[in-house]
């Protein structure tokens, strides 16, 4: 028995010492990890996207801590190549072989492109699933999540990628929680992010988890990048989406027939009677072939919407859930709690036009 045990039981008390101990075994961990830079492996299979993997690195490569980098830097080839090829036909040449890296992970992220989307070969997988076990974080950025799908690190998660290739992704490893709108998603100690610029998003939100709020925020200043998106913000318009998927169906046309009249009441007899079918017949196509309820896909479009106009900054939110066809302005409050984790208040705080103009004019030039 350890001396806090012998004490609790002389005495009946809880020993304050055990919390004590605790609190200084948690402070030598911190100053352990914090005694070196975190170690950021890009795992790269050529060729890959060139944004994929210079945008995140240059957004580790702003943190410093006790005027020392934050983060250190490495680029891992599945190929036997010194250097790895972008599809830009641009070449880094200071990579090295993943198998010939025997230094510390913190964060592993699959970088995106044409390579990622091959097969690859079977002791890259049996290396990600080793090095992902001992790994803080494993992350993708878009479609990297194609190299870490057949390894098992994402079975049973919920990831994204790409929008373009969500359904091959869906068809080719259903055991994924695919989801379809998140610029990134978090799942654990998992990332996964849609495409190419979706990075950068991935990586200030890292340094805010490691670093806080400020230094994420100062990063972001010095790269201009004035607008800070949530994981939670859609890859792209709801519209487009909806429309490719009904192309060549009766239903081709309600999209852009809802999306004008988005102040009606649209009811499930109103968007039958739009595409001249009956209730229940109109219930069973637009399930088949988007996926939701007729009320869930309102509300997204009515989201959409207002999203627009509480940008714009230029009417009251009151107003803006009226016009967008909200019965009041706590309806459009749950609606965007609901579809995106934020109020139209954060939202317009976070993304209004004036507000970034403002933040731009006093930015320091980096």
């Amino acid at each position: 028995m350890d001396l806090d045990g012998r004490i609790q039981l002389i005495f009946g008390i809880r020993c304050p010492f055990r919390f004590a101990i605790i609190r200084l075994q948690n402070q030598t961990r911190v100053q352990a990890m914090s005694s070196r830079p975190r170690v950021i492996a890009f795992l790269v299979a050529s060729p890959f996207e060139l944004l994929d993997l210079a945008g995140p690195a240059s957004v580790f490569s702003y943190p410093k801590v006790n005027a020392k980098p934050h983060y250190l830097l490495k680029i891992l080839s599945t190929n036997s190549d010194t250097e790895v090829q972008s599809t830009a036909g641009l070449a880094i040449n200071n990579s090295v072989h993943f198998s010939t890296y025997k230094g510390p992970i913190d964060t592993l992220i699959a970088v995106g492109g044409e390579g990622s989307l091959r097969r690859q070969a079977d002791d890259v997988i049996r290396w990600i699933r080793k090095r992902a076990s001992h790994a803080h974080r494993i992350a993708s950025v878009c479609t990297g999540a194609f190299m870490l799908a057949p390894t098992g690190v994402l079975d049973g998660r919920r990831v994204t990628t790409h929008w373009r290739y969500l359904d091959l992704l869906a068809e080719t490893h259903k055991q994924l929680l695919i989801e379809r709108d998140p610029i990134f998603i978090k799942d654990g100690k998992v990332y996964t992010t849609a495409g190419v610029s979706a990075g950068i998003d991935l990586a200030l939100y890292l340094v805010e988890e490691d670093l806080g709020q400020t230094v994420a925020a100062s990063v972001a200043r010095e790269m201009v990048l004035f607008l800070r998106r949530p994981g939670n913000q859609a890859q792209f318009s709801t519209l487009l989406a909806q429309q490719a998927y009904v192309i060549g169906t009766p239903l081709r046309d309600l999209p852009s027939w809802a999306k004008t009249r988005l102040g009606q009441k649209l009811d499930v007899s109103t968007l039958a009677k739009a595409v001249a079918m009956t209730p229940r017949t109109f219930a069973r196509q637009f399930e088949q072939h988007f996926r939701t309820t007729p009320a869930r896909w309102i509300q997204s479009l009515r989201v959409e919407a207002a999203r627009q106009l509480v940008e714009a900054r230029e009417l009251p939110v009151k107003a803006i859930a009226r016009s967008v066809g909200f019965r009041d302005e706590q309806a459009m409050r749950r609606a965007f709690l609901q579809q995106l984790a934020i109020t139209p208040k954060q939202y317009r705080e976070r993304f209004g036009v004036q507000e970034a103009r403002r933040s731009q004019s006093i930015a320091p030039i980096g």
